[in-house]
């Protein structure tokens, strides 16, 4: 019994992932570009290429397209093949199976969760960020009460509505520390949602930045989910340049896991490097946290396997999940697949050969981090 075969034959549930970008030509600056979180061009310009984790990328994909290890031979091979051929191949080769897709993010720039479905031939089921949610609701709901509003009645029409889970962008805005409603800080919420439709009335960029308008929010959405049992996922540590990350610690989120009536909504931490080992704590006092390591992984390329074997000290195996992050282009989505089955055939390789588990059971953590965990903790039919 191979470990890497049977590891590879389990369909990779990508349950936190983006749909691509529309764009299929690309040059080499938008095919580096998800590798990094950086929002500055020099950086995918020029010192991106030389990442350990990029540069494996590149190799796996020579492989797959039949083509030298080589930047330039690999865009032009990619650009050269039909889209929707391309996407199916890339979800082949990696055993995809379901993708839980955060709509919200580029909607203007990315497929949308039924062509991405069509086109990979794979289910896509709707994550709904909530703060991008009630920023687009801006013109339409004059108070916030009216946007609330919406929102509960957005959650509380799912499953009809394709919704599998929430998300929260809140670490992006204003860190994980969220704190339960009170007048002042209601009061404060309501003025700050004043504000933003002023300025939208002014035909400015609106953005949810208030600590108070995002607790607000959270709570709301927590409030209307818990009767349904819809995960949230967090955005948790490491992403683009405007994070700060002492404020993405989660376990900042305590007052929010300690809320008695949230103790049934199933709370996923995502990405969590470098916090991996603290959300690995989380998990193992409180049973509705969740750990993902989606864009971690990829990213760290061949530290992935001991990045994984440290959520893994403490998280137990029912409790963490396998996703890509994918965005941008399906490359990435791809590789992250790719990496994970690698990192988690190192990291039980090491535990059969340690005794700690056998061949058998090595197998089956991986089916649950890889699916199986996603499909009973997520309302997939």
């Amino acid at each position: 019994m191979s470990l890497r075969n049977e590891i590879g034959a389990i369909p990779f549930e990508d349950h936190h992932v983006h749909a691509p970008e529309r764009a299929h030509q690309l040059d080499a600056d938008a095919f580096r570009r998800p590798f990094t979180e950086a929002s500055i061009p020099a950086v995918w310009q020029g010192p991106l290429a030389s990442q350990i984790g990029y540069r494996w990328m590149v190799r796996e994909l020579a492989g797959l397209l039949g083509v030298a290890p080589d930047e330039a031979a690999i865009v032009r091979a990619r650009n050269a093949i039909e889209q929707g051929v391309y996407h199916l191949r890339l979800a082949d080769a990696a055993n995809l199976g379901a993708c839980y897709d955060d709509y919200l993010f580029g909607l203007d720039q990315c497929f949308g969760p039924v062509e991405w479905a069509e086109m990979t031939g794979r289910p896509v089921h709707r994550v709904l960020r909530i703060e991008t949610f009630v920023e687009r609701l801006h013109a339409e709901c004059p108070t916030l009460d009216d946007a609330l509003e919406r929102l509960t009645q957005e959650i509380q029409g799912a499953p009809g509505n394709g919704l599998v889970a929430l998300k929260s962008i809140a670490g992006y805005r204003v860190g994980l520390e969220f704190q339960p409603p009170t007048a002042e800080s209601r009061r404060r919420a309501v003025l700050a949602y004043a504000v933003l439709r002023a300025r939208l009335e002014r035909g400015e960029a609106v953005r949810i930045e208030s600590k108070h308008l995002v607790d607000a929010i959270v709570w709301a959405a927590f409030e209307a989910t818990a009767p349904l049992g819809l995960p949230v996922q967090f955005h948790v540590a490491f992403g683009d340049d405007d994070i700060v990350m002492t404020r993405n610690d989660p376990s900042l989120m305590r007052v929010l896991l300690q809320h008695e009536p949230f103790r049934t909504v199933p709370v996923i931490l995502l990405h969590c490097y470098p916090y991996h080992r603290t959300a690995g704590y989380l998990a193992s006092i409180y049973p509705n946290v969740y750990v993902d390591l989606g864009l971690t992984i990829p990213i760290a390329g061949h530290g992935s396997a001991r990045i994984l074997a440290e959520a893994l000290e403490l998280t137990p195996v029912d409790q963490l999940l396998a996703s890509t992050d994918g965005h941008m282009t399906p490359e990435f989505q791809w590789f992250g697949v790719h990496v994970w089955r690698w990192a988690l055939e190192k990291v039980i390789g090491d535990l059969v050969s340690d005794g700690i588990v056998s061949v058998n059971e090595g197998i089956g953590i991986a089916a649950k981090v890889l699916r199986d965990n996603a499909r009973r903790v997520y309302p997939i039919d």
